[in-house]
């Protein structure tokens, strides 16, 4: 059986309050969450969010500094077969 975690440090616990309000959870979550992305960060596995992060920042660059409006040409070519 794993022994319960205790904290005393006053940095420690403001800090897992702050992320548990931003989350909008309990300290319990908020520690589990911070640890578990912290040991994806540290393994190498992103987690969800930073994999989207990474995604729409490449299709922004994909798109160039230039947005255009999707036009009706465009949107029908998206469903022509190739």
């Amino acid at each position: 059986m794993d022994m319960p975690l205790s904290v005393k440090d006053p940095q420690v616990d403001a800090l897992a309050t702050h992320l548990m309000l931003l989350l909008g959870t309990n300290k319990t979550d908020a520690v589990r969450r911070a640890l578990q992305s912290e040991i994806a960060h540290q393994t190498g596995k992103r987690d969800l969010f930073e994999q989207t992060a990474d995604f729409v920042q490449a299709l922004r660059e994909r798109a160039g500094p230039e947005l255009k409006p999707a036009d009706a040409a465009f949107i029908d070519s998206l469903y022509e077969r190739r």
